[in-house]
């Protein structure tokens, strides 16, 4: 909305930082319905550091004992996927090789609750989890975790939880804003970040990556394909009538070009 971009703080200092926290292979028709082939999948968590010297967490990437794969801990996601996830790739590690220390970290924001956003959670112990009310209560549902499409010990540590329904300004000064883009979960929510440059919006798996976007291609899985049709066209109206720009949630071809040192996207 308009009055979002009345913002009372200053973005010259606000700082969005990519984090390769490992990679999943698969077959592109298990994610996108209809595709052919295999996809490589960067598997990423995002730092935004705040004028305050508050750190947000945009999902924590994969879980450590996926260094030995993933049927170390998901026997049957294993069937799905492949991962390539060393040691340095736990979003610990990463935070650290850009002077953030995890334990200092105080807000992990998540998109969803699958095992590829939430995997880290345990090595990032002191921060408050902002979640979408919806999905929280998802997670829990008995058959989703039977079937491993949610495992709780991935996510129920003890931090603080803050369930929010619908928008939510992280810090009261519209520099960081939860927007709800329900469809492949429930309680799917996506983050638009004002930089100095622009705003930026982390769609999460909203959208996996950019031909999803432009061919409204949908994921043979899901809560609702119609509420994520919806979600879709309307970050891709934000894209093409507000100037945001939209950063996908396992974008191949984006990832490799984006800058991944301590600086950032400003």
């Amino acid at each position: 909305s308009a009055d979002r971009c009345k913002l009372t703080f200053s973005m010259a200092s606000l700082r969005l930082v990519p984090l390769e926290c490992g990679w999943l292979s698969t077959a592109a028709s298990s994610v996108v319905a209809g595709l052919d082939g295999n996809v490589e999948l960067p598997i990423p968590s995002w730092l935004v550091v705040h004028p305050s010297g508050q750190t947000v967490l945009f999902d924590t990437g994969l879980h450590h004992e996926l260094v030995d794969g993933v049927g170390a801990r998901y026997p049957l996601m294993a069937r799905q996927f492949e991962s390539r996830f060393a040691s340095e790739d736990k979003v610990s590690e990463r935070l650290q090789r850009v002077d953030i220390d995890p334990s200092e970290v105080t807000n992990i924001i998540f998109s969803h609750l699958h095992f590829d956003h939430c995997g880290g959670t345990s090595l990032v112990p002191n921060a408050r989890i902002i979640v979408q009310e919806a999905e929280w209560k998802s997670a829990h549902h008995p058959k989703l975790i039977e079937y491993e499409v949610y495992n709780p010990a991935d996510f129920e540590m003890g931090h603080d939880v803050l369930k929010v329904d619908g928008n939510h300004d992280v810090f009261g000064d519209g520099s960081v804003i939860c927007i709800p883009t329900p469809g492949h979960t429930a309680g799917h929510q996506s983050l638009r970040v004002n930089l100095e440059s622009g705003p930026v919006i982390l769609t999460g798996d909203c959208v996996y990556w950019e031909q999803v976007l432009e061919e409204m291609l949908l994921p043979p899985f899901g809560f609702d394909h119609d509420m994520q049709l919806d979600s879709m066209r309307m970050l891709k109206q934000l894209r093409d009538e507000q100037g945001c720009r939209l950063l996908y949630g396992h974008d191949e071809s984006q990832w490799a070009n984006l800058s991944q040192s301590s600086a950032g996207i400003t």
